[in-house]
């Protein structure tokens, strides 16, 4: 049978609150014992369900770079005829103090930006 173990007072109103159950206390022990047993399976079963989902995160982002590798293979050759295989060059007229930063910056043509002192180390 249900236990009533308190009241809840919403709107005004008293409303029993049933939790547990009442039992005989010649089944109390056999009760408690199935009761550990139960809440010990639920901790294996949830520590299961995480490991699987940790497992399909891992396969999910395998999958994703395999993906994403293939793609990068099939297509990087036409990338490369439609751009020419870019070089970027930094025209003197190019260089400006960044608004943000306030340090002189040189843009390529394709729009790449980079701190003049970067540039002199590449050359």
């Amino acid at each position: 049978a249900h236990a009533v173990t308190g009241f809840e007072f919403p709107r005004c109103r008293a409303v029993p609150v049933m939790s547990g159950v009442v039992v005989c206390s010649e089944h109390a022990e056999t009760l408690r014992h199935a009761w550990v047993e139960y809440n010990a399976a639920q901790v294996v079963k949830v520590e299961e369900k995480r490991v699987k989902k940790i497992y399909d995160n891992w396969k999910l982002l395998i999958r994703s770079l395999l993906i994403k590798e293939k793609v990068y293979d099939k297509y990087e050759g036409m990338w490369k005829k439609k751009t020419g295989g870019h070089i970027h060059k930094y025209p003197k007229r190019s260089q400006r103090k960044d608004k943000v930063t306030g340090q002189m910056v040189q843009k390529c043509s394709c729009g790449l930006i980079v701190p003049v002192a970067s540039c002199e180390d590449e050359l």
